[in-house]
């Protein structure tokens, strides 16, 4: 049973880390993203700056728009 346990806390740790990293952008590189419905209508969005500020609204959905920018 604690073999179980420890191998559950693994799992979600790690899974938590992967998708902290995905939201940040590499160190030459920001980015933003705009989410749509499926009427085309932007219900959501993301900016990953140049400084490593990340800030997001709205909700997420399968369809987006991102656009990528190095920085100086």
């Amino acid at each position: 049973m604690r073999l179980i346990a420890t191998v559950v806390a693994a799992v979600v740790l790690g899974g938590l880390a992967v998708a902290g990293s995905v939201n940040a952008a590499p160190p030459w590189q920001g980015y933003s993203i705009l989410y749509f419905n499926e009427a085309g209508e932007e219900v959501g969005g993301a900016v990953a700056s140049c400084s490593g500020q990340y800030t997001s609204w709205g909700e997420r959905t399968a369809i987006y728009q991102k656009q990528t920018w190095f920085c100086d």
